[in-house]
Order: C-alpha cells, then structure tokens, then sequence
C-alpha cells in the first residue's frame, strides 16, 4: 500500500504520469482447524493460521458468538488464532 501514489517521468522537455493504485490482498486461512477428540476434563486447544498478523478474528461454535470468558480463552499471536477451551465436557461437542 505504500507504493501508491503518482509517478512522474521528467525528462526536462516533456512530462508523463502515472497514478499507481495497490489493493491489499485479503486475509485468508493458511493452515485450516483440525478435528479433534478429547477425553471430558481435558483442555482442547484448536488453533488455526492466516496470511496477515493482527487481523480481528471472530469465534463461533454452532453459528453462536464465543467470548473469552473461564470457559474459553482467545489468543491471537501473530498470525496465529488459538481457541482454547477449558475443562471440556460433552456439550463442546
């Protein structure tokens, strides 16, 4: 995004410009969740990977908002998500 702007080619007689425009790519998943399984009890850790840091990552388990709260903790660190689920039990099913 930074090399936009206008680029001018003087050659002391004559003159051309040239507006440059670059359109950031959008963010995508590099490296998908996998399934996993579980003993009750257990903290599961699903994580996944994207191609850009910093970007607002939202979670979701059967359409519904999850907010960090004793049950689950988000982290993001780079371009790295974590979900980390806490003392599982067969309703995070």
């Amino acid at each position: 995004k930074t090399d936009a702007g206008l680029y001018t080619c003087d050659i002391g007689t004559d003159v051309a410009k040239s507006k440059v425009s670059v359109q950031e790519k959008p963010t995508e998943v590099t490296k998908q969740l996998e399934d996993k399984t579980s003993p009750a009890g257990q903290d599961i850790s699903l994580s996944c990977e994207l191609s850009k840091a910093d970007v607002n990552i939202r979670w979701y388990k059967d359409g519904k908002a999850i907010r960090k709260s004793q049950k689950y903790d988000l982290q993001q660190e780079g371009t790295l998500a974590t979900l980390i689920i806490r003392d599982s039990t067969v309703k995070d099913s």
